[in-house]
């Protein structure tokens, strides 16, 4: 999962609004499964602060994302809207899940 530096366009800006955001968020779930770092004072990752709600909330997200874009590239759509929209989409999500870890964040550092 993780691409070799000299292979990433870091010019192109899918790269840093779209494949950055969900790299991070990969890795940072990934690091929370690890039984040392799941759960801490009673507050577990998986139970209390990343739930299958929120996990299913991500997948029609992404569905209704790639439905978004099926339709632009038929010409039904603005491409450039569908973008935008995805952007937000994306950065929606991540701000939401950010905002439910950085309790759970906090009692794990301190």
């Amino acid at each position: 999962f993780i691409p070799n530096p000299r292979d990433v366009d870091l010019t192109n800006g899918n790269t840093w609004v779209f494949v950055i955001p969900m790299a991070a968020g990969l890795t940072v779930d990934a690091l929370f499964q690890l039984p040392l770092l799941q759960c801490n004072d009673g507050l577990c990752w998986n139970e209390d602060v990343i739930t299958q709600i929120d996990l299913l909330w991500v997948l029609l997200s992404g569905l209704v994302v790639a439905f978004v874009f099926t339709l632009a590239f038929r010409g039904v759509l603005e491409i450039r809207r569908s973008y935008w929209g995805a952007a937000l989409v994306v950065h929606a999500i991540v701000a939401y899940l950010i905002a439910k870890a950085l309790p759970f964040l906090r009692k794990q550092v301190l």
